[in-house]
């Protein structure tokens, strides 16, 4: 029987960390970006970018999750891995953006790109995919702690229930986005909470 043991990625997590882009500079660069091809995935972008300016003129943090994020312990560090295409990011990383402001510093989060980097990713598949945005925790010795993403759970079963169905599965982003909209960030916020807070 073969088996198949998961390789970390060449480089080490730190060296990810460096090459990131802090969060907020992270989406200023995803609102400033300028379509390169629009026969490939740069044709959600401008949609991504509408989604990302109602996010940060209007979400707030539910205060449960508030509380929790100021009382991270001083120095945590996320790694999120992702690309300015990636519709789940639009809707995720501005939430995760709000966490690292409420914390009063003690969390800093940084954004890499997956396309750059894709042994990262392959480091660290959803089902054997290099499903995005995904986020790391990491140690203050640079190890993976946890990690969480690509969305929701309930968001994984909506996308998973509509691809199994030939008939609808390319309605699945719609149907994805139609969630997040009736949803307003509160799986989010929640799931990231408890699964890199402990919430």
């Amino acid at each position: 029987m073969m088996t198949f043991v998961l390789m970390p990625p060449p480089l080490s997590y730190q060296d990810y960390w460096e090459k990131a882009l802090p969060i907020e500079a992270y989406l200023f660069d995803l609102l400033q970006a300028v379509p390169k091809d629009l026969s490939g995935m740069d044709r959600y972008l401008a949609l991504n970018q509408q989604r990302v300016k109602r996010l940060m003129s209007r979400f707030r943090l539910n205060p449960e999750v508030e509380v929790a994020c100021v009382q991270v312990a001083m120095g945590s560090k996320w790694l999120i891995v992702n690309e300015h295409w990636c519709g789940d990011g639009a809707q995720i990383i501005p939430v995760q953006a709000a966490m690292q402001r409420a914390s009063s510093g003690r969390l800093e989060v940084r954004v890499v790109f997956r396309d750059a980097h894709l042994e990262l990713i392959d480091a660290h598949l959803t089902n054997g995919g290099r499903s995005i945005p995904k986020t790391l925790k990491l140690t203050e010795n640079w190890e993976v702690e946890k990690e969480w993403g690509p969305r929701p759970a309930y968001a994984m079963d909506l996308v998973a229930r509509i691809k199994a169905d030939p008939s609808i599965a390319h309605t699945y982003s719609e149907e994805l986005h139609k969630w997040y909209a009736m949803d307003k960030q509160q799986a989010i916020q929640t799931e990231i909470a408890e699964a890199l807070f402990g919430l």
